[in-house]
């Protein structure tokens, strides 16, 4: 900020009452209540407030507080109100209401305001855990039409929490994150790490919080919804990428009971031909109870790690993933080492083991030693992270999780009231910087039960729990996946088929010998060939695809169908996947995201985007031989059916055939789509052959990206974009100049552009040879 403009802004607070910091937090007081205004950008402001006289006590672990701060506003000061512009902002905090206003700079079109008549924020003094807090409440009052989603991941179905509630409690099922995202182009990412309920009616929404010291929210606008969720990356942190073969078919289940049995499902994947990058090593290769996550693998059944895991990575070509918990059996030395400074809570678990207080950065520190002898030094590429809400005996819906973590007390930095949602995100943290360091040729990969807000920058993906075979659940799932990615969090999975099949809540007591649960395998699998990560896993029933049925069979072919689809596409996703890290983008998005002007996407639960240009549809009915799906309308005009070719006119229902083997599957006209050859495992070798689609209606633009697959060089710059072009009016496919190389790079690729047109089915077909100059291909 120029001098000058610093001095008049002090001169106005001065003759107001405000104040501003050297850092440019403007601060006020009303009735009793202090006030502070930061500004992160001119979108995203920050709007703290609390009884004056308090002090802050809680420790903010969400937002960086090294960020700077924007200075680049204005202010006006007069008898009824406070008036903060940027040039995309304007706040207004009337006196008389006690409320901030937002609005749009230019439209001054009102974007959302606090509740009147003084009801915007309650501070209810309260004594929890004896502790002395405010329970606070803080209210809005939305647009009439606008559709709210985000908040994280819960087992409810609801996909617009308009008329709604959301209760922000970790469980085994159920995953926070506090950012809500609105159609109407903006985000409140609320500050609270307590027992937190989010309300909707008539009368507006409500944030209401246990434990606090104040009310803590960051306001974040955009021009669209995904600038919103880059909003809320620039305060919480930037995704990282995975290594290409975290998007390539996972293997797993509960679970392997030695290295001998999962060694030779790998070299039936290899033997068969079904493609697969990372096998899965659930609980106890550890031994029995008392040994509960030693930190080091049993050497009755799981010996020789180092050399088995090697094999697996040298001979086999795929990544062995790990399951570790936080917390040990009595007779492991990580429990002694940590009992020995006090840092196991007492709450019984079911399994007899204790939990560590990961808040303790010495406790931290013992987990890593051991972490990194017993398991890290033994080769072991990705780490799952199971338990972390951190599970207690008894606490598997979110009231009793809530109740059963809280009667463990006190945390190293506070009550477990204050910090109960936001263990995940300290444990991940320390874990992600500690893995960064270790290695540079191996990128980070975390997957993980609970998040909580800024939990993306660690390289943390999740899943959705251990949730029942059912047809309900299923249906749940994808409201679950697409709310969590719209909250900022984008990699995400759940137990296809189900985590439980015959026991607890599940459906199909007969598992295997049950068709009726073979089908939902196979729709679920299907919607995991179309979720961030594919991943196969559960209990009662085995999960290899050779289990479910021969090859020829329907429940065979229908898996290694969408197993052999997914590689196909991989370098799409894998290109979305970059645009994740490099523009905050999404791979999962609620179809309002993409369509807001459509007001009949809102609500839709069943349907989604994965990445720009598929509109995927799952079947969610037993029995059901074709589905109905909303196709909105857009300026591409068309959807076309990627498996026929055969296009539709958006903005209505479409009717499509889906027999036991399709998943209905669109393509977005004025869309590319580069696919290439199935292959074993996602290095097996470059792509020498790239089809690259191209579905005509509007011009379309696609940066198709490449790298090694693995290591941190893509951060220096070594990584390929081809930009490719479609020019709907010239009829014309252009690929640019190729940015940028890395190691082992194939220079020379055959590609097949096959261009999609509404009136034909069958494409145009025009094989080329792309060496990296750019050259334009004419389909006039």
């Amino acid at each position: 900020m120029k001098m000058i403009d610093r001095i008049c802004i002090l001169l106005v607070f001065l003759l107001s009452g405000c104040s501003v910091s050297e850092t440019g937090i403007i601060s006020f007081r009303e009735d009793n209540v202090d006030y502070r205004v930061e500004f992160f950008s001119p979108r995203i402001v920050r709007i703290l407030s609390y009884p004056s006289g308090d002090t802050l006590v809680t420790k903010r672990l969400v937002v960086d507080t090294s960020l700077p701060r924007y200075t680049g506003y204005t202010v006006k000061d007069n008898s009824s109100e406070y008036r903060f512009v940027t040039p995309e902002l304007i706040i207004l905090f009337d006196k008389k209401e006690k409320a901030f206003e937002f609005r749009e700079v230019g439209t001054d079109r009102l974007l959302l305001r606090e509740k009147n008549n003084g009801e915007a924020r309650t501070f209810r003094r309260d004594t929890v855990a004896e502790e002395p807090c405010l329970h606070v409440t803080q209210r809005f009052v939305p647009t009439e039409k606008e559709g709210l989603y985000g908040l994280g991941q819960y087992q409810t179905g609801v996909m617009n929490y308009r008329g709604d509630t959301a209760l922000l409690l970790q469980a085994n099922m159920d995953i926070v994150n506090p950012f809500l995202i609105s159609t109407n182009r903006y985000g409140i990412l609320w500050d609270n790490y307590s027992e937190t309920r989010f309300r909707d009616n008539e009368q507006g929404y409500s944030f209401d919080s246990e434990v606090g010291d104040a009310s803590d929210y960051y306001f974040v606008y955009g021009e669209n919804m995904d600038e919103v969720i880059a909003g809320y990356r620039t305060l919480t942190g930037r995704v990282p990428m995975f290594g290409k073969w975290v998007f390539g078919f996972w293997q797993s289940k509960e679970r392997y009971r030695s290295f001998s049995e999962l060694e030779n499902v790998v070299k039936r994947y290899r033997e068969d031909s079904i493609p697969l990058d990372n096998i899965v090593q659930d609980w106890e290769y550890w031994g029995d109870k008392t040994h509960w996550n030693g930190l080091m693998f049993d050497t009755l059944n799981f010996s020789r790690p180092k050399e088995t895991i090697a094999r697996l990575q040298n001979d086999y070509h795929v990544h062995f993933t790990l399951s570790v918990w936080p917390g040990f059996g009595k007779e492991t030395s990580v429990y002694r080492d940590l009992d020995s400074i006090h840092a196991l809570f007492d709450e019984p678990t079911w399994a007899g083991y204790k939990v560590f207080d990961a808040y303790n950065p010495y406790a931290r520190e013992i987990f890593w030693n051991h972490l990194k002898r017993g398991l890290y030094d033994q080769g072991v590429d990705g780490w799952w992270m199971d338990a972390t809400e951190p599970s207690f005996r008894d606490g598997f819906t979110q009231l009793k999780q809530a109740e059963k973590t809280k009667s463990a007390g006190n945390t190293y930095i506070g009550s477990f009231h204050r910090y109960l949602n936001v263990y995940s995100l300290e444990l991940l943290r320390f874990l992600h910087d500690k893995l960064r360091t270790e290695n540079d040729e191996k990128r980070v990969f975390i997957l993980t039960r609970s998040a909580f807000a800024s939990q993306q920058r660690y390289a943390t993906a999740v899943w959705s729990g251990d949730v029942s075979a059912s047809w309900e659940n299923f249906r749940k799932q994808i409201a679950a996946g697409i709310n969590l990615s719209m909250s900022g969090i984008p990699y995400w999975t759940s137990d296809i088929g189900g985590f439980f099949v015959t026991e607890r809540d599940a459906c199909f007591p007969k598992g295997l010998d049950d068709p009726a649960y073979k089908e939902l395998y196979l729709r679920w699998f299907q919607f995991g060939c179309f979720s961030p990560l594919f991943r196969a896993h559960g209990t009662n029933v085995p999960r290899e695809i050779w289990q479910f049925g021969e090859p020829s069979s329907v429940y065979y072919d229908t898996q290694l169908k969408y197993i052999r689809l997914r590689y196909k596409l991989l370098p799409y996703i894998y290109s979305v996947s970059r645009q994740v890290t490099e523009r905050h983008g999404s791979v999962m998005k609620g179809l309002c995201m993409d369509f807001v002007s459509d007001t009949s996407t809102y609500d839709i639960a069943d349907a989604y985007m994965f990445g720009p240009s598929l509109l995927v549809s799952p079947v969610v009915t037993p029995g059901a031989r074709e589905k109905s799906t909303y196709l909105p309308g857009h300026s591409g005009t068309y959807w076309y059916d990627f498996y026929s070719g055969e296009a539709y006119r958006g903005g209505r229902m479409q009717k499509t055939s889906s027999p036991l083997d399709v998943i209905p599957l669109f393509v977005r006209g004025g869309s590319i789509l580069p696919m290439t050859d199935v292959k074993q495992y996602v290095s097996e070798c470059p792509d020498l052959k790239v089809e690259l689609r191209i579905y005509t209606g509007a011009d379309a633009s696609f940066e198709w990206y490449d790298d090694e697959g693995d290591s941190y060089r893509y951060e220096n710059g070594e990584f390929a974009i081809c930009p490719v072009l479609w020019d709907e009016s010239d009829k014309s496919v252009t690929l640019g100049d190729r940015i940028g190389k890395y190691r082992n790079m194939t220079e020379n690729q055959r590609v097949i552009v096959k261009v999609y047109f509404p009136e034909q089915s069958t494409p145009i077909e025009r094989e080329i040879f792309y060496t990296g100059e750019k050259i334009k291909i004419d389909f006039k």
